[in-house]
C-alpha cells in the first residue's frame, strides 16, 4: 500500500542515516532537480556526494541556488559534488560497478546517487539479453555497496518504451530496492510523493510452485 511521504529534507535524513541502502525515486521529471536537492541537504551537513549521471540531469546552478538561499558558500557544495557520465549501459556499468566504491573512499563519502540508470539499457544497439545481465550485475553490484555501508539513491523517469519487453528493465530494478517512492503531479499539478510497497525477489521466489520452477529449468538451453 503507497503512504504520503513528508518534505525532502525527511527523505534526505532517510537517505542517509543509516547507511547501507538502495532508494528508488521516479515518476515524474522534477525527480532530477528533487534529488539533487536531497543532495544539498546532505552536503550541508558535511556529507560528500557521488553522483553517476546517465541522462544528463545534472544541474550545478540548483546546488548553487541552494546554498544562496541559506547564505551559505556556494563553493563548498561544489567541492563536494562529483559527477561521473555515462552514455552506453556499458559506460554505466563500468562507472558504478568498476569505479564507484573506490571512488567514494577515496573522498570518505558512503552516500551516492545514480540518474537515468535504465536510459542507456533502452538503446537496441545492446541487445537486451546483454541488458539483462549487465542490471543483474548492477543489483548484485548494489547489494556489495550496501554490505560495505554506502547507500544509493537512483533517479529514473517512468517510461513506456518500445520495445515492451525493455519495460521489464524497470520492474526488475524495482524489486532489487528496499524502498520505493513514487513521484506524481496532483490534481492541482503539485509534486507528491508516494512510498510504495517493496516484493523482494527472493520473496517473490518462494510464491512459485516447485513443479514451476522445475519446468523452467528443463524448458532452458543447454551449454
Amino acid at each position: 500500500m503507497d503512504t504520503a511521504l513528508t518534505t525532502s529534507q525527511s527523505l534526505a535524513h532517510t537517505f542517509i542515516t543509516p547507511p547501507g541502502k538502495t532508494i528508488l525515486l521516479y515518476g515524474d521529471k522534477s525527480i532530477f532537480p528533487l534529488s539533487l536537492t536531497l543532495a544539498a541537504h546532505a552536503i550541508s551537513e558535511g556529507n560528500s556526494i557521488a553522483v553517476v549521471d546517465g541522462c544528463n540531469r545534472f544541474d550545478v546552478h540548483l546546488l548553487t541556488r541552494f546554498a544562496r538561499e541559506r547564505n551559505l558558500d556556494p563553493n563548498f557544495f561544489l567541492r563536494h559534488a562529483f559527477v561521473s557520465r555515462g552514455f552506453t549501459c556499458y559506460q554505466m556499468e563500468q562507472a558504478i560497478a568498476g569505479r564507484l566504491p573506490s571512488f567514494l573512499r577515496s573522498i570518505h563519502s558512503s552516500t551516492a546517487m545514480i540518474f537515468g540508470l535504465l536510459d542507456t539499457f533502452y538503446d537496441e544497439q545492446a541487445s537486451l539479453r546483454e541488458v539483462r545481465q549487465i542490471l543483474a550485475r548492477l543489483l548484485a553490484s548494489f547489494e556489495q555497496m550496501k554490505r560495505s555501508g554506502i547507500s544509493l539513491l537512483l533517479a529514473c523517469l517512468e517510461l513506456n518504451v518500445l520495445p515492451e519487453e525493455r519495460n521489464q528493465l524497470f520492474a526488475t530494478l524495482k524489486q532489487g530496492m528496499d524502498s520505493v517512492y513514487r513521484l506524481e503531479l496532483n490534481e492541482q499539478g503539485k509534486p507528491r510523493m508516494l512510498e510504495e510497497s517493496v516484493v523482494p525477489v527472493k520473496a517473490q521466489l518462494k510464491t512459485i510452485p516447485l513443479s514451476t520452477l522445475i519446468a523452467v529449468k528443463q524448458s532452458l538451453p543447454d551449454h
